[in-house]
């Protein structure tokens, strides 16, 4: 039983005995929650350092970066399970409640008093504290869901966004969004009609996601406040808990041999491997993933150096107007973080538009490459000498032809590895896409991390994975330089449509 396991690991002696021997000390919390403000209420000298997930706390944590973090008390006795080097304070910090969001719109107040409702029925009846019986103390073999993706939807399809990296309330299992909260929600939906679509997300992009209308609602262990409250709507609270802290265990030494040593770390090591890639066929999210990432990459690529080249068309003989628009969306672009447009894009400009997050994205990088790729050419145009132009109009050449067949080839050569560097950026930069709900090849390494508490094979992986695809889409990008080598073109082909008898 998982409950046995927890409550033997939270018994164990940590490094601090009580909260108040942290105070002063560095504190970790994910960013987006309520932590922080709980950690400055409970331990108000403390230096708070902001993560992106539970996965980065546990490894902060074990590196000593920080000397502890706060949890729900039901996720940190899951994750003391699993990493034999912590444990958690018994003193509660805090108490909760979590609550079903919803847009504050007709639709989300309709689904919110259809939800209370529900709720009402399924507390009275103990089938609720059964469920959270069964996430939060039964064996992982019996935690199992309902098939949600194939739910008849006579009233519609409800769209979920969730973290999916909070166990035991939303994971991924088997390459399936699973935990109490998915249950709770497959069941609301099957009883009342609906179909479900589940998505996921950045912690911190959640609400930003409903406000917007990308969800009709999200659970993702959100607790319950005010302030929370003056931008979306909550349900009656379905989990009710405590915050607690987790903390290193307390050196213990040992007189294991050198032996031993090996022999431990060869077992850590092929363990490792097993949880990352191995079990529960987690090697389908890396590939997932690397799907995701390019798509976009190679799109992007290809449709970003087509507006980038159209751009450069209507602006290279000096039209006044095309250079002030085309100079203005490139200040604009390059002087604007990438993420922060990305997250514009999606919860602004498409905001009220169902359009994917991987569309999105296609559409930002594509927007930022079309502004590399026409700096690049007004680079390498005016690197060649205008004594070229005058030659080939002497010869005969119109303007297109000139361009086209006389400076274009001389500028590429100039250009192209500044566009082999910025191909690799791009295939670096697509890391981000997470905080628009794409399960890119980052995004699929944190959900790994999420369950294993590991940092080393899974931010490996994601490593050499980027860097086979920068192999690959450079070595594209270096056949296609061949082809364009002026060197390679015969007279022939050179001067085609060129009058030569005159």
């Amino acid at each position: 039983m998982v409950a046995e396991s927890n409550k033997s690991s939270s018994n164990a002696p940590g490094e601090f005995t009580s909260l108040q021997e942290l105070d002063g000390k560095h504190i970790g919390v994910q960013t987006g929650t309520t932590f922080d403000k709980i950690t400055q209420k409970s331990l108000p000298n403390a230096k708070i350092d902001y993560y992106n997930a539970y996965a980065d706390l546990a490894e902060a944590l074990s590196s000593k970066k920080v000397d502890g973090f706060p949890g729900d008390e039901p996720v940190i006795r899951l994750l003391i399970a699993e990493h034999d080097g912590f444990t958690m304070l018994d003193e509660s910090m805090e108490n909760f409640e979590y609550g079903v969001v919803f847009p504050k719109t007709t639709k989300g107040d309709q689904l919110k008093g259809q939800f209370d409702s529900w709720l009402k029925d399924f507390k009275a009846s103990g089938e609720l504290k059964k469920l959270t019986t069964k996430w939060t103390d039964g064996p992982e073999e019996q935690k199992t869901v309902p098939d949600y993706q194939s739910l008849p939807s006579p009233n519609g399809t409800l769209t979920m966004v969730t973290e999916g990296a909070y166990p035991p309330m939303t994971y991924v299992r088997d390459g399936k969004v699973v935990g109490m909260e998915t249950e709770l929600t497959a069941l609301f939906c099957k009883d009342r009609g609906y179909g479900l679509n589940i998505s996921l997300i950045n912690f911190d992009g959640i609400l930003p996601a409903v406000q917007a209308g990308k969800a009709d609602l999200a659970l993702s262990g959100i607790t319950i406040t005010d302030e929370r409250k003056e931008s979306v709507n909550f349900s009656d609270p379905y989990y009710e808990g405590g915050t607690v802290m987790a903390v290193r265990k307390a050196s213990q030494t040992g007189a294991a041999g050198s032996e031993s040593t090996s022999t431990s770390f060869l077992g850590g090591f092929a363990e490792s491997f097993s949880k990352t890639f191995l079990r529960e066929d987690r090697w389908k999210l890396f590939l997932e993933g690397v799907g995701t990432t390019l798509l976009i990459t190679l799109l992007s690529i290809l449709l970003g150096t087509a507006l980038g080249f159209l751009v450069f068309l209507l602006c290279r003989n000096g039209s006044r107007v095309a250079n002030d628009i085309s100079f203005f969306c490139m200040w604009l672009l390059q002087g604007m973080p990438m993420v922060v447009l990305l997250m514009i894009l999606y919860y602004i400009v498409f905001g009220s538009l169902s359009i994917s997050g991987v569309v999105v994205s296609i559409v930002g990088f594509t927007l930022t490459f079309g502004t590399s790729v026409f700096g690049m050419l007004k680079m390498g145009v005016g690197a060649v000498d205008d004594g070229q132009r005058e030659a080939a109009f002497a010869m005969g050449y119109s303007d297109r032809q000139t361009f086209f067949k006389i400076i274009l080839p001389q500028a590429l050569p100039h250009v192209m590895e500044a566009y082999k560097s910025s191909i690799i950026d791009l295939i670096k930069g697509t890391s981000i896409v997470g905080y628009i709900a794409v399960q890119d090849l980052t995004k699929m390494g944190d959900l790994v991390r999420s369950r294993t508490y590991e940092a080393f094979f899974p931010l490996i992986a994601v490593t050499v994975i980027y860097f086979l695809l920068e192999g690959l889409v450079g070595f594209l990008a270096g056949r296609v330089e061949l082809l364009i080598n002026p060197k390679r073109r015969t007279r022939d082909h050179i001067l085609k449509g060129v009058k030569t008898d005159d």
